[in-house]
């Protein structure tokens, strides 16, 4: 891992989307900034970036690309030089709701001799059906 420079950090959370957290509330930090960024599954991601123009050492740099900004080093140099955004987990689709059938219907179906199997992603329409003789 190359060691990288405090804007670089910086560059990469502003084209990954991020945004600048408020400071403490009531006093200036004069020290460090805070990058936030939700993303689409729910997690939340914090970043801490020291103020001022020096760069940090290759380890420190390691920790903050997998744990701060959950990312790789290919992905975050790919960032910040080309502008490119790194490729982040997008939220899942609802499941579909399923029709629930009355639990009088169910009990008269088992009792029909139909076992929870047969009756599992029937609508209520066709577990009818299941009742009426032929």
């Amino acid at each position: 891992m190359r060691p990288a420079r405090y804007d670089d950090v910086r560059a990469f959370c502003r084209v990954d989307g991020w945004s600048r957290a408020a400071d403490a509330p009531g006093r200036v930090t004069r020290k460090h900034e805070v990058w936030a960024q939700a993303l689409a599954d729910g997690t939340s991601l914090r970043c801490v970036i020291s103020k001022g123009r020096g760069e940090y050492s290759p380890q420190m740099m390691c920790w903050i690309i997998k744990h701060e900004l959950r990312t790789t080093e290919q992905q975050f140099w790919a960032a910040v030089r080309d502008g490119a955004a790194p490729a982040r987990p997008q939220a899942q689709p609802a499941r579909p709701q399923r029709e629930l059938l009355p639990l009088s219907l169910v009990r008269a179906l088992q009792a029909a001799g139909h076992t929870p199997g047969d009756l599992r992603g029937l609508t209520l329409e066709a577990a009818k059906r299941l009742l009426k003789p032929e």
